[in-house]
């Protein structure tokens, strides 16, 4: 980060992630909406509310909410879109304190929450019933940063932490996922918007790989075990295979014997007869 970005982040009623995008905003207090209980409508998937699959914790941690936007985003209507706001803010607020008890910097917390809260808005408000719900009139991230549209500011946040990999390995590892389920932000909006971010999803894990290295090969090389186009099994002989060949030789052998003699047989029979004749 540019010496000029840390001194921001120490001017009175400047937030870190505005200071990190190089804006100037002020506090504002958030409403607190009631909590929910379990509903049919908001059941996460199940096959991403497992937790502890993984060692970034801000992943981790927002797993059964990607697991719910990609059933909201098929949803062509919701019977209870204000019950679904409170849960889904409920387990929002709870991901930004679990975050806080692990040793996050306020920046990297900030740029998580609001990467979060961008990518549930996003995709609440490409459906249907979300454009013209309550969701449009009180989004997540104005409610947790203040803000309604995060489309142009999560991009130059991004850029300025890829100056620095190392220090937000984990809220570029979380952008990343966002990005690759659907996150589209100004790209959007843009007509060469797929080609853009096409470039950027590459770029972004390039870095990551380089933070962690190549991933493990789990599944080896796929053509290690596929055989050539002109392979020929070679077929498996039983061991008495050779006795049986003989045996069938020897037979036909015989045979072959056995008719010469019993012709020879005849002939001399024949001739012997004609001698004997008066």
């Amino acid at each position: 980060m540019t010496e000029a970005a840390n001194n921001r982040l120490t001017e009175p009623g400047v937030s870190l992630l505005s200071a990190l995008a190089g804006e100037s905003q002020t506090q504002q207090s958030a409403p607190a909406p009631a909590s929910a209980m379990d509903h049919p409508d908001y059941v996460p998937d199940p096959d991403f509310q497992l937790r502890g699959a993984f060692s970034n914790q801000m992943i981790d941690a927002a797993m059964p909410l990607f697991g719910l936007v990609m059933r909201l985003r098929k949803q062509e209507s919701h019977r209870d879109i204000p019950f679904l706001y409170n849960a889904v803010y409920n387990q929002v607020n709870a991901i930004v304190e679990e975050m806080r008890r692990y040793d996050y910097e306020p920046a990297q917390l900030q740029a998580h929450s609001y990467a979060l809260c961008l990518y549930i808005d996003e995709a609440v408000m490409s459906t249907p019933w979300g454009k013209s719900s309550l969701w449009s009139q009180k989004p997540l991230l104005s409610v947790f940063h203040h803000e309604t549209w995060g489309g142009e500011k999560i991009f130059t946040v991004l850029s300025r932490m890829m100056q620095e990999p190392k220090r937000y390995q984990d809220v570029l590892e979380f952008i990343y996922l966002c990005l690759c389920l659907g996150l589209r932000g100004k790209y959007g909006i843009d007509p060469k918007g797929d080609e853009a971010l096409q470039a950027l999803i590459l770029k972004l894990r390039e870095i990551i790989l380089e933070l962690r290295g190549p991933p493990p090969d789990l599944f080896g090389d796929p053509l290690a075990n596929v055989a050539p186009r002109d392979l020929r099994l070679r077929r498996e002989w039983p061991w008495w295979s050779p006795l049986v060949v003989s045996a069938i030789a020897l037979a036909g052998l015989y045979g072959y014997y056995r008719y010469r003699l019993d012709l020879l047989t005849r002939e001399a029979i024949e001739a012997l007869n004609t001698l004997l004749q008066p």
